[in-house]
């Protein structure tokens, strides 16, 4: 199992888990949830695959059938077992990729989203839940008494960031969606309110400083073919055919 190792300090697996258990934060995922079951329903597809440092299942709200959720420790109930640097999949295998804070917790965040990248279809998407650093979370981060406990200890990577490594590998943000507005503390007055998203995202207020984000990404890589106009005359003729005159014009050219 590749090692956690956040920005400065480390955390296990284990640690992770035992805090998406806790209140605050189940609230999380609940929220993320939330904002994933709206998404979920447009996607279609036959192969889905989640790679969460937790272990609930959170595509429930996909139609696509086949749904794998890949383990990453060795005690992990899923099927598929694997290294989140080196999927077991081939090349363009899946129609929808989740990635849920991998790449906060992950020492080699660029390294996961090449190979989902790899196996994710043309045309397919790839959600990625991950902490905003530009918000309350990111602000108390620095100042955190326990800086290498969890969430402290995940990356926090900008989503801006982010999407210009979704650019280089030749993918084009569709969606990009924020969650959880109150301070990380689970008796704040927002913790316990799961945002209603039943009249669709995009009808709500998304602002950017919520602790979390999602964001959905196309891979446009194979499927766009740029057409250029042909400006030289010389190219335009060269695609001309030449036909051999026959007969009646066979004969006037001759005696031309």
């Amino acid at each position: 199992m590749p090692a956690l190792v956040p920005d400065l300090q480390s955390a296990s697996l284990e640690d992770v888990r035992c805090w998406f258990e806790s209140a605050l934060g189940k609230q999380i995922l609940r929220e993320q949830r939330a904002i994933l079951d709206q998404l979920l329903p447009e996607l279609f597809g036959y192969h889905l695959l989640q790679l969460s440092v937790q272990q609930r299942a959170l595509c429930n709200a996909s139609p696509i059938n086949h749904k794998i959720t890949m383990g990453l420790a060795p005690g992990d109930e899923s099927p598929f077992r694997g290294d989140a640097t080196a999927l077991p999949f081939e090349n363009d295998a899946m129609d929808v990729v989740l990635l849920h804070h991998l790449l906060d917790f992950y020492d080699a965040p660029q390294a996961i989203l090449r190979e989902a990248a790899r196996v994710t279809i043309p045309m397919g998407r790839v959600l990625i839940v991950g902490f905003n650093p530009f918000s309350l979370w990111g602000l108390t981060r620095p100042v955190a008494r326990f800086r290498s406990r969890v969430p402290w200890s995940a990356g926090f990577i900008r989503p801006g960031r982010l999407m210009d490594w979704l650019d280089l590998l030749d993918f084009r943000i569709d969606r990009v969606q924020y969650c959880t507005y109150g301070p990380p503390i689970s008796r704040s007055p927002f913790i316990g309110r799961v945002p209603d998203y039943s009249r669709g995202l995009s009808r709500r207020t998304n602002l950017p400083f919520g602790a979390c984000y999602v964001i959905e990404a196309r891979k446009y890589v194979g499927t766009m073919t740029r057409l250029r106009p042909q400006w030289s005359r010389s190219r335009a003729l060269g695609n001309l055919t030449v036909v051999r005159p026959t007969g009646r014009s066979a004969a006037r050219s001759r005696h031309d």
